[in-house]
């Protein structure tokens, strides 16, 4: 009776964490694999430069740009480990495999086991979260710091415990310093808390919610005027220059990114159509579980989770755009337990088979075909080329100028930058740079962008056209226009 009372333990041991362990061994695998093929790229760039200051600098730093100081600061700290390619970027891919794991536990505290591992299959599949879990930012550290307060906020209302709501104070003020777009989810957490406690709740466990939420005001209070500071002087104004207030297009391309990830034109268009409409039924399916009273909490939940802030955020866009997909990736594990508890919903074991097994064959198709398409801009290429050619006493001029930093990521100093063309570049500015360089030197490289705004005539190249000869052009993907300019000869000889 013993042995078989172990051997029952056993067996349910496995059927509970066996499957998991598979699906988080192979999300790490997605996310590890393949790190350092792409080249590190601007925001990349911008990361590590941040995080190789100090940490009072990172802080400064981050007060005079757009995102809290958080996830810099852990990137400071992980640079201990190394610089290359592959470690500066396995910190994301540690964070994404995390939230595999968290997904899988909220999922189980909403739905039960079956809901549990299909939701964290979906995501560790999910294309749109192996990519950003494979890059050197921020977006992947606050989807899981998000989605454990969220996790821990569900357990403080069901269990009612004390430790539960200083968890979820501490890691949504966590998620606050590292990305401001975790203001949504708080929302979220917030609209439910008051709905749930409204139906369930007592006047202690009424106090507890206001306690934990004005623990996370008193946290995130130090950074509040800066938050303040750089909304109101412009900050993040590259989503206004490049994306513009959204469309309602906007929420359908959402639905896409969050269903088959940004590369819709690396499926074949009838599989693509057919996961568009699998997708669909799966969230028809989920939605029309609400009319059961047991599930309806858990579905509520979920729906939440993804309404409240894409739809907040998509509203004020139309005020200061802000929507990108990037930033609302904190929104996408719900996403998942929502498709996950559609295809549970699906009243036929046979058609949740066949559904699961085409939808991992469509995520593992577009996680193959991104991962053999080279998609960065190739500064790596460009740099390696400007440094196997580059002479003593060359610089290089950058337009737009930031973006030096990628370069400088793998030059390391070996090459002089110039970094006086301002942004955007002004006619006077121009002239007394390329005035300067000519002056100074016989050779020029001219990194230069076409048509973006900080130099859309391109007067930089058109000065360096008058004072120097081109001795040679080259294109790298992404990158734009490389040149490399010679000193003209004082008195050109006609045929020569």
């Amino acid at each position: 009776m013993v042995a078989r009372l172990t051997r029952a333990t056993r067996l349910h041991t496995w059927l509970t964490s066996g499957p998991l362990a598979l699906i988080v061994l192979g999300g790490a695998a997605l996310r590890f694999l393949g790190l350092a093929k792409e080249s590190i790229w601007l925001d990349e760039a911008t990361s590590i430069i941040i995080a190789r200051m100090d940490l009072a600098s990172v802080v400064a730093w981050a007060a005079g740009d757009i995102h809290p100081p958080l996830y810099y600061l852990a990137l400071h700290l992980w640079l201990g480990v190394g610089q290359s390619e592959f470690v500066v970027r396995a910190l994301s891919a540690l964070f994404g495999v995390m939230t595999v794991v968290i997904v899988y536990a909220l999922a189980r505290e909403l739905f039960g086991p079956r809901v549990a591992w299909l939701s964290a299959l979906l995501l560790a599949l999910s294309p749109l979260h192996i990519w950003y879990s494979q890059e050197t930012r921020m977006y992947v550290m606050v989807t899981m710091l998000s989605l454990l307060a969220s996790y821990v906020m569900l357990l403080a209302l069901r269990r009612r415990r004390l430790s539960y709501w200083l968890g979820y104070a501490l890691m949504s003020a966590l998620a606050l310093y590292t990305h401001y777009f975790a203001l949504f989810v708080l929302l979220f957490q917030g609209l439910f808390a008051v709905c749930w406690l409204w139906r369930n709740g007592s006047k202690s466990l009424w106090g507890r919610w206001l306690m934990a939420t004005l623990a996370i005001a008193f946290v995130f209070l130090p950074w509040a005027p800066i938050l303040y500071h750089q909304v109101t002087t412009g900050g993040g104004g590259w989503v206004e220059r490049s994306v513009g207030r959204p469309s309602l297009r906007a929420l359908a391309d959402t639905w896409i990114y969050f269903s088959i990830g940004l590369d819709r034109h690396l499926y074949p268009v009838l599989l693509r159509r057919v996961a568009y409409g699998l997708f669909g039924i799966c969230l028809v399916v989920v939605v029309s579980r609400l009319a059961h009273k047991r599930e309806r909490e858990a579905v509520l939940f979920c729906l939440m989770y993804v309404a409240v802030p894409l739809l907040s955020a998509w509203l004020l866009s139309q005020a200061k755009p802000m929507y990108t997909i990037r930033y609302l990736l904190p929104f996408l594990p719900a996403y998942c337990i929502l498709v996950a508890a559609g295809i549970d919903g699906l009243g036929w074991n046979g058609a949740r088979l066949v559904v699961t097994l085409v939808l991992v064959g469509v995520l593992l198709l577009g996680d193959w075909s991104a991962w053999r398409t080279e998609q960065n801009p190739d500064w790596r290429g460009l740099s390696s080329y400007i440094l196997e050619q580059a002479q003593a006493g060359d610089v290089v001029l950058f337009s737009p100028r930031w973006n030096m930093k990628p370069f400088e990521y793998y030059a390391r100093g070996s090459v002089e930058i110039n970094m006086d063309l301002p942004i955007p570049v002004t006619e006077d500015a121009a002239r007394r740079v390329v005035a300067d360089v000519a002056r100074r030197r016989e050779r020029v490289w001219l990194v230069w962008e076409r048509g973006h705004y900080s130099d859309p005539d391109g007067v930089v190249r058109q000065m360096l056209d008058r004072q120097f000869v081109v001795v040679e052009e080259h294109a790298f993907r992404g990158t734009g226009e490389l040149r490399l300019y010679g000193e003209a000869p004082p008195n050109p000889q006609p045929g020569l």
